[in-house]
């Protein structure tokens, strides 16, 4: 049996469908040759990394003499998108989870690079680049009124996240990471460098106590090399909460507290202040072990 996947849209789409791998060779025999076709370039060499996928390559190859071919489509956010994929896969013994495999070289030198954060007793937080431009700032009555400002959303502003960060490093227990792109990169605008520089960030974002920022790419890869997130909930309200401006939705199954344990995965109320978040998340982070 030789079965080819087919994968659609960003990097967080890309990490969710390998989940279908491990299903194919448990309903197919481990026998089965399991080939992956993926959107974008940036998470190749994670996906590769996946004992449970025998090729990887891109979208524009040709592909042929498959006796299974499972062209995933675009999902709806009812439902987790590893639920959803699966489901398109024809699997039926259906699970959340998915999981990120690291270069284990890498992931053993940046694990000695942090040593002496651990000696010393603090706690490494990675923080995302670009959190400030997937994130906004609104009132629950702003929300409810629903008056959306172009790229700015209910509020007609994003959250001061130079304030939070700042604040969050003021704290004399922890050790702030940046990791990611900044605002305004492009996704698709990738190019070959960003392949090694995303396994990077992949195994400097394992070696960290907590990820913290917003629901995308970097959570989900976080979530994926088990590493504990905390984000603020305002994005994906936003976007595809029950008034949101994409899709309305009474809850997204959108972020890793959907994915995996969510007493591991946090996602803060949407309406809270800036002043909030750096509160809840000091909180989080010295709280739990």
């Amino acid at each position: 049996m030789k079965i080819l996947v087919k994968t659609i849209g960003f990097i967080g789409d890309n990490l969710f469908a390998t989940s279908v791998a491990k299903k194919l060779k448990e309903k197919y025999g481990n026998e089965c040759v399991v080939h992956f076709q993926i959107s974008i370039l940036t998470p190749f060499e994670l996906i590769c990394n996946n004992p449970f996928i025998d090729k990887v390559f891109l979208l524009d190859e040709e592909t042929k003499n498959y006796d299974k071919t499972y062209q995933l489509h675009p999902i709806h956010r009812r439902e987790t998108p590893t639920e959803q994929f699966q489901k398109m896969c024809e699997i039926e013994d259906i699970s959340y989870d998915y999981q990120v495999y690291t270069n284990t070289t890498i992931d053993e030198l940046i694990s000695k690079r942090f040593s002496e954060y651990r000696q010393a007793g603090y706690k490494t937080i990675a923080v995302q680049q670009n959190w400030e431009e997937k994130s906004f700032l609104f009132t629950e009555e702003e929300y409810n009124r629903g008056i959306d400002v172009p790229n700015l959303g209910y509020g007609g502003k994003r959250r001061n996240i130079n304030f939070i960060v700042n604040s969050i490093d003021k704290v004399n227990n922890v050790i702030l990471i940046p990791v990611g792109k900044s605002n305004g990169y492009n996704q698709l605008s990738s190019d070959i460098s960003s392949v090694s520089e995303f396994t990077l960030t992949a195994s400097i974002i394992k070696n960290c106590d907590y990820f913290i920022g917003s629901e995308g790419g970097l959570s989900n890869l976080a979530a994926g090399v088990g590493t504990k997130t905390i984000i603020t909930g305002d994005f994906v309200h936003q976007l595809y909460g029950w008034n949101g401006v994409i899709e309305k939705n009474e809850e997204p199954k959108l972020g890793p507290k959907y994915y995996f344990d969510d007493v591991a995965h946090v996602t803060l109320n949407p309406y809270i202040t800036d002043e909030e978040v750096v509160n809840q998340i000091i909180t989080l982070i010295n709280n739990r072990d």
